[in-house]
């Protein structure tokens, strides 16, 4: 009976090689894109842990001038498992004409137990003079691999965690095996990693009369996922989308080739077999052809993954993830062999169950010639005749027909979440208020306002002061602008901004914090002594999600020294080279948001574009399959239609105008559903900003997607069109 089986299956396979061919290559496909998916997924999981996992690091780190002695009262704390010591000093360094403070560390040892940079590109440091460049200070000075400054020669990028990225924290990072300086550096690893507030206070009183500062590990997971929030945000919903279209792509084609099978069904029962013999040769016959694709899209997923996977790394501040991990592997594996047996053996049953003499006469059941409700629509329209039997067709199985317009309404909504990105971006691009940064340029020099301010395109300036201020439950991010902030007005969707001392704006997940409302008021301690502000607004707030408040810096009972300056610029002004030139003015960074923005556009477009057009080649599968099946089942009818007087060309146009009707309708239903699930999503996801910030596509914008589908559905209509048109009609008849 095996061997009959066998037999069965290989004569059934060899006698369609291209239906099976085309099953093979939409299996492969989606076992590609599967894999691409799930090492893009997995990266997005908690992409920080995932860092501090590779780098070992710190939850505490401890600066200052500190003796051996010191370093080993500081290891010896109880709760400490691992300790690592090394030199640290501080250095200014010019790179593009520009003079920025470096932060240069003593190279650790390659198995150091505490932060040791991973390196992403380049090797590590093996003689004096080489450098260790921390990834995302190198992209933002422009520094590669190879390059020489008077710091020494550049060898390697690596990424850590032992701070942000580079400029939000600052100085930037280097590593080189010659740093002798009187500071260090001591990072350690904690039993409990939340006990962070208990080692500080451990440490000051195992040293005191010193001077320690701490890096909370907390403070710089914190600063990393804000900032890369709206960026895992964005590829999470295209790796979703992606995996949905995966499993309709897989359901369409091997239950609608099953479906098509019908009458081989009815000649199997006609000779013994049970439907329960039907469904075991049938996924056995897909299974085989599954496990084979599938293989094959495995390593095709591995190889196309790295593309995307090293985007997404220097998007989320992460070493980039290995396409070649077990268990992704493995998963995608068993989910496409589940969903190759699982849409086998559903449609084969109900196959199995149609009539007998039904299966040998028609092919399909419930064969009744009535024109379904699409062809009634089209008749309606008073389409052509060519038209409305190609939209006839297209709905010969309507289980088949609604699984692929499924599909291509995914790669619909894919590429209107795409153009909303863009739109997201432009948005922010033009306001950055959006991003709770509502000036144009801030220079990293507290010092430098009068220098500022008298830059013949600074149209205002002030200064802005970053603190922590106490609140009803603990420490609060806080921000105090000075004089002049009327100038520097933030997004405030609720209430109004700040008009004078003693007024502040929070944002969303400060509220929710404590229960607040606009119009309460709110008592912190700060610059030594109690203030109390009423919050007149809710304002636009990206970071440590949204809980930071925001309040004129004379409402302190004590001036603060500033963090920064911050200026608007004249309209006519051209704000890169205004910027460039703050910068030789006062020597410290200027920062442009607009730059930010656009480079975080710039690293999220390859993941975007990567996806979409795995989305867009799984339509295409998809579309192709459906039609060649459609065309296999029709043709008895397209073989009388050509001997009645239908042209070949008439006969391309009936498949041509199959799939028109089906992408027709996913744009219809696409458009909308993405604007609407990409908004969703983004507020699911980002619930302090998401409804402020998110951009919708214009109309021309949209309409593009119109075009686009109707060319990727006459693509696919082309192969299964010539193949009918050009088979001759005496050859179909006869065999009938």
């Amino acid at each position: 009976m095996r061997t009959a089986f066998l037999r069965l299956a290989r004569a059934d396979l060899l006698a369609r090689p291209g239906q099976t061919v085309l099953t093979a290559v939409a299996i492969f496909a989606a076992a590609t894109a599967l894999v691409v998916t799930l090492a893009l997924r997995a990266g997005l999981d908690d992409p920080f842990a995932h860092a501090q996992a590779e780098t070992r690091g710190a939850h505490m780190a401890v600066h200052g001038d500190l003796s051996d002695a010191d370093v080993a009262a500081l290891a010896a704390l109880p709760g400490v498992v691992a300790a690592d010591a090394r030199a640290h000093d501080h250095e200014q360094a010019t790179l593009n004409d520009t003079t920025v403070e470096v932060g240069l560390e003593a190279l650790p040892a390659a198995d150091a137990a505490v932060d040791r940079p991973h390196v992403t590109e380049g090797r590590r440091p093996q003689a004096p003079g080489e450098l260790l460049v921390e990834r995302s200070f190198a992209r933002e000075t422009g520094l590669r691999v190879g390059d020489r400054f008077a710091l020494g020669t550049v060898v390697g990028l690596a990424v850590t965690t032992e701070q942000a990225t580079y400029p939000r924290w600052d100085p930037g990072l280097i590593w080189t095996p010659d740093v002798t300086a009187p500071g260090r550096r001591v990072g350690v690893r904690l039993e409990d990693p939340e006990a962070t507030d208990a080692f500080a206070a451990a440490a000051r009183r195992a040293l005191p009369g010193t001077r320690l500062e701490f890096t909370d590990w907390h403070g710089v997971r914190d600063t990393i996922t804000d900032q890369t929030r709206t960026n895992a945000i964005v590829i999470g919903i295209n790796t979703l989308l992606a995996l949905f279209a995966v499993g309709f792509t897989v359901a369409t084609v091997i239950s609608g080739r099953v479906l098509a099978q019908r009458r081989e069904i009815g000649m199997l029962k006609a000779v013994g077999f049970t439907p329960r013999g039907v469904v075991a040769l049938l996924v056995g016959e897909y299974l085989a052809i599954g496990l084979v694709a599938a293989l094959l899209g495995l390593v095709a997923g591995a190889a196309i993954a790295p593309l995307l996977l090293e985007p997404m790394a220097n998007v989320l501040a992460t070493p980039t993830p290995s396409a070649l991990a077990p268990a992704p592997l493995a998963l995608a594996l068993a989910a496409i062999l589940a969903a190759v047996a699982l849409f086998t053996a559903v449609p084969a049953l109900r196959a199995g169950r149609v009539n007998t003499v039904d299966a040998l006469a028609l092919g399909r059941s419930g064969a009744t010639g009535r024109a379904s409700r699409a062809a009634g629509v089209a008749a309606a329209l008073r389409l052509p005749t060519v038209a409305r039997l190609g939209v006839k067709d297209a709905f010969t199985s309507r289980s088949r027909a609604t699984l692929t317009i499924a599909a291509l309404t995914f790669m619909v909504v894919t590429l209107v979440a795409a153009l909303s990105v863009e739109a997201t971006f432009h948005r922010v691009i033009d306001d950055p208020a959006l991003r709770a940064k509502p000036w144009d340029v801030r220079v990293e020099a507290p010092s430098a306002l009068a220098a500022v301010a008298d830059d013949p395109d600074v149209a205002a300036a002030t200064t802005i002061t970053g603190l922590q201020v106490t609140g009803p439950r603990g420490e609060i991010e806080a921000r105090a602008l000075g004089d002049g902030f009327g100038a520097f007005p933030y997004a405030v969707p609720d209430g109004r901004m700040f008009a004078k001392p003693g007024e502040a704006i929070a944002g969303r997940g400060l509220y929710d914090e404590l229960g607040l409302k606009v119009g309460d008021e709110l008592t912190v301690q700060a610059a030594g002594g109690p203030v109390t502000l009423t919050l007149v607004g809710r304002h636009v707030e990206p970071d440590d999600d949204g809980r930071v408040l925001i309040f004129p810096a004379a409402s302190l009972p004590e001036p603060l020294e500033p963090s920064a300056v911050i200026a608007t610029f004249t309209p006519q002004a051209d704000q890169a080279a205004a910027a460039d030139r703050l910068e030789r003015a006062t020597g410290a960074a200027a920062e442009l948001p607009e730059e930010e923005v656009r480079g975080e556009r710039a690293d999220v477009r390859p993941i975007l574009l990567g996806s979409s057009l795995l989305l867009v080649a799984i339509g295409l599968v998809n579309l192709l399959a459906t039609l060649l099946l459609v065309t296999r089942e029709r043709a008895r009818d397209f073989a009388i239609f050509k001997a009645v007087g239908l042209t070949p060309r008439g006969v391309l146009g009936v498949v041509n105008a199959g799939g028109a009707a089906l992408g027709a309708i996913a744009i219809v239903v696409g458009i909308p559903l993405g604007l609407l699930i990409f908004r969703g999503v983004m507020i699911g996801m980002n619930p302090s900003e998401g409804t402020d910030v998110i951009g919708t596509p214009g109309p021309f914008a949209l309409a593009l997607t119109i075009p686009f589908v109707l060319a990727v559905t006459a693509l696919a209509s082309s192969l299964p069109g010539r193949k009918a048109a050009r088979t001759p009609a005496a050859t179909v008849l006869r065999a009938e």
